[in-house]
């Protein structure tokens, strides 16, 4: 009897071990969002598609330029859909949140990943839209379609992590951010006159993307896939 006894305190040692150690990545919501406006009657497949056609243009493979990505697809989305209202999903590593960085001063920081291809990200953003109640991501860089906000956030979470996600407006270009690289997560209004916070003329998005797309080439097939761009979002 004692020897069972034994076996099963064993047991649920090892088990309570395995939980504490293996905790699932969780997100966690920001108070500070921006409302959503919702969108019925919109067919997603056909958004995620038109964006697709366009990949002469934009760089869907790039690790490095979401931002500017996201920032000219938020445009051009709403241009090809009137009506349909995009915002942005900021999904930001935990870690890099400025009112946790002493909590994380001695732990381990999880950033966000793409598997097999994209790594230590400490952001990453998409144009979103509430379509019928629910919040559907359009990433061509991650999906292979539109997903639900939690499909998008569970492919870009390490095994462990945790991140913050927050929805804005898409006029942002990118998110307030301290001296020293910390997202400043307690900053409710983003409304800033820090000059990095918008794109308003998508000209540091398009150079961003087409290098990304094109790489280093003459001025005039620049400036031919720069008009290109611009005939999509003007």
């Amino acid at each position: 009897m004692m020897g069972i006894l034994k076996n099963i305190l064993i047991l649920i040692i090892v088990l309570n071990f395995g939980l504490i150690h293996s905790q699932p990545e969780h997100i966690i919501y920001s108070p500070y969002s921006d409302s959503m406006i919702n969108n019925t009657n919109v067919n997603t497949d056909s958004i995620f598609n038109f964006i697709l056609s366009n990949e002469h243009l934009i760089d869907f493979n790039d690790c490095n330029i979401c931002k500017s990505r996201a920032h000219i697809l938020s445009r051009v989305i709403e241009k090809k859909f009137e009506g349909v209202n995009i915002l942005k999903v900021w999904l930001i590593a935990d870690c890099k949140r400025s009112s946790q960085k002493e909590y994380y001063r001695y732990k381990q920081n999880y950033y966000l990943r793409l598997p097999g291809k994209c790594s230590n990200w400490v952001y990453h953003v998409a144009p979103a839209a509430l379509i019928n109640g629910d919040t559907v991501v359009f990433d061509p860089a991650t999906q292979n379609k539109p997903v639900s906000l939690k499909k998008w956030t569970e492919k870009l979470l390490e095994p462990g992590g945790s991140a913050y996600l927050i929805i804005k407006e898409n006029e942002y270009y990118y998110y307030p951010e301290s001296s020293d690289n910390y997202f400043l997560d307690e900053t409710a209004d983003w409304n800033t006159d820090e000059p990095k916070m918008k794109d308003e003329r998508y000209l540091r998005s398009i150079d961003d993307v087409l290098r990304a797309k094109q790489g280093y080439y003459e001025p005039w097939k620049f400036n031919y896939y720069m008009s290109e761009l611009m005939k999509l979002i003007e």
